[in-house]
């Protein structure tokens, strides 16, 4: 039979079994406690004579339950939020008057600002809260495709204007501006600042100011000449080798793999070095280039893309031209079938994606293979052009100017004849090791002055961008200019000033410490600044809310201010970056 004790109180049920271990007696314990409280608690309840908490039923972990909950709620919550941004892109670029593809994209964005904006204005119908009033049941309305995409704008729209969205803004036209009647081809461009007259710039006899088609005359952008003065017209390098007749001698590269300055400068130095030797260059295939990237249906690009490389006096061929060409002559195609169907694919436009149909990567394994890479980094490397470098050694004068020019990290290489003989010189500058990252004054030394000034006017009358792009920026400037001048500021006589500009750089910078708050931006620049004074903003911040500390003291102005006055939407969006820059540099004031 087995014996039981009862210990305590007679009303309690706690029991002890003999046999049972002293150590277990706490749990027993603990076990009949929890009965008896679950117990107390259903009497309680079911007599109705006291009110029980909520939390006594719930299991331990409920905060944890109910948190999660309440997260997957406001995940469902926010995807309405997610369609309506992309409904209310759709509407505001279903308006474009865009008829090219590569705009739709920054011009939709754009144009939602525009109808944001017009909404927000109209704040009757909005409660104080912002929210719209809805009269009647309008659950079981079934709203149109048109009805639900004016919503969608309007809830937008509820957002409040940040400072800097609230300023007033003048809204020009064409019409609105006043033309620009200066004779500009009658002023050709005078070298540098000296301002010397016609008559000591030999060079100038016969130039002529450069001409932006544009529907309203902006040559007063222009700092280019075309056509360029006789001499230049007329110039022949002396550093092209004596070739058999027929004989082609080339030059190939590939991009910087920076940003598009980095691109642009080791651009420049090849096509100088190309214009210098008399080679034939061979533009590099059309390729996604980094920031470059805002047009999401054709993501290519090349140099001809934003120059105007059919003006240039040298010789340009494309990577598919050089390779029907010389192919079987200077250089046999990859034996393997694969190999030549991926690179002919990459002649014309390749990828940076290995597994692609062309990728970049044949086409530089195929040119580091056929060409002469000459190992010159800017870093590490000067390249001198010396007359008589080229026919028997280096002059005294032109030695002791290297190394003063080079510097004390940088070793001098003359250009001479045992470079000249290879037919093929590659520059893989968007290799790292072998980058040319400088300008090419800075790189490119010509111990005859009358050579060094011929190529750097070589570059300023020839390496400028697309008129189109100049069109854009010059009514921009003559808005902004306009506008500065109805509150007195001047416009000299070279067509700039006016109006001051700030370039805030906030997106890929790499150096962080730099990326300062606006209101820092004002303590360290207000005193440049005039009071009354039209600030133009270029920037690659679209968060207007970020300027508000600024908007505080100055009248600011941006890019997408002057939307449809300059037509951007019909641009290439990658232009947008070059129109802020020239916009900005037409200015009495610039701080960076």
């Amino acid at each position: 039979m087995e014996a039981t004790m009862t210990t305590g109180d007679s009303s309690s049920s706690s029991t002890q079994q003999v046999g049972d271990s002293p150590a277990l007696l706490p749990m027993r314990k603990s076990r009949l406690r929890r009965k008896d409280k679950v117990e107390a608690r259903r009497k309680t309840t079911t007599s109705g004579t006291n009110v029980v908490p909520l939390t006594h039923f719930l299991p331990k972990n409920w905060l944890v339950l109910w948190s999660a909950g309440l997260f997957c709620l406001a995940t469902v919550s926010l995807i309405p939020i997610v369609l309506l941004e992309s409904s209310t892109l759709q509407l505001a670029s279903k308006g474009s008057s865009s008829s090219a593809s590569t705009g739709t994209t920054a011009h939709g964005v754009h144009k939602l600002m525009d109808i944001a904006n017009n909404i927000r204005a109209k704040a009757d119908v909005f409660h104080k809260n912002g929210t719209p009033s809805l009269h009647g049941k309008t659950d079981s309305v079934t709203k149109t495709t048109d009805e639900e995409e004016h919503e969608n704008v309007q809830k937008i729209a509820s957002k409040p204007l940040s400072l800097t969205e609230k300023q007033t803004k003048p809204k020009y036209t064409s019409h609105d501006l006043t033309p620009d009647l200066t004779n500009w081809q009658e002023k050709p461009v005078a070298r540098g600042l000296a301002g010397r007259p016609l008559e000591k710039t030999p060079a100038l006899e016969g130039a002529r100011r450069g001409h932006i088609d544009c529907d309203l005359p902006v040559d007063g952008l222009a700092y280019w000449n075309d056509p360029v003065g006789r001499r230049d017209r007329d110039y022949e390098t002396p550093f092209k080798p004596k070739l058999e007749s027929g004989q082609l001698q080339y030059i190939t590269f590939t991009p910087d793999r920076g940003g598009w300055n980095n691109v642009r400068m080791s651009m420049e130095i090849i096509f100088v070095i190309a214009a210098a030797t008399g080679r034939t260059l061979v533009l590099p295939p059309k390729e996604p280039l980094y920031l470059l990237n805002k047009d999401k249906g054709l993501k290519h690009r090349g140099f001809a893309d934003f120059f105007p490389l059919d003006k240039l006096p040298i010789n340009i061929i494309s990577m598919k031209e050089f390779l029907e060409i010389e192919a079987g002559k200077l250089f046999e195609l990859p034996d393997d079938e694969d190999t030549q169907l991926a690179l002919s694919a990459a002649a014309e436009v390749c990828d940076k994606r290995a597994k692609a149909k062309g990728p970049c990567s044949v086409v530089e394994d195929f040119l580091d293979k056929i060409g002469h890479n000459p190992k010159w980094p800017a870093s590490q490397t000067c390249i001198i052009f010396d007359k008589a470098a080229m026919e028997t050694a280096p002059s005294d004068a032109a030695l002791a100017i290297a190394t003063e020019y080079c510097g004390e990290k940088r070793k001098p290489v003359f250009w001479n004849q045992e470079v000249a003989a290879h037919n093929i010189l590659h520059f893989p500058a968007g290799n790292k090791e072998f980058r040319l990252l400088t300008h090419f004054y800075n790189m490119l030394f010509f111990s005859d002055p009358v050579e060094s000034h011929y190529y750097k006017r070589f570059v300023r009358d020839y390496l400028h961008y697309h008129d189109a792009i100049y069109c854009a920026a010059g009514k921009i400037v003559q808005a902004v200019q306009a506008e500065g001048q109805s509150r007195g500021f001047k416009v000299d006589d070279e067509g700039a000033g006016g109006f001051s500009a700030l370039h805030v750089r906030r997106g890929d910078l790499q150096y962080k410490r730099v990326k300062i708050p606006a209101a820092e931006w004002y303590q360290n620049t207000k005193e440049i600044w005039e009071d009354q004074e039209i600030l133009y903003v270029a920037t690659d911040e679209r968060n207007k809310t970020f300027f508000d500390d600024l908007a505080l003291h100055y009248d600011l102005r941006f890019l997408d201010d002057y939307w449809d006055l300059a037509k951007l939407g019909d641009l290439d969006p990658n232009y947008m970056g070059m129109i802020d820059t020239i916009v900005a540099v037409s200015v009495i004031n610039i701080n960076r």
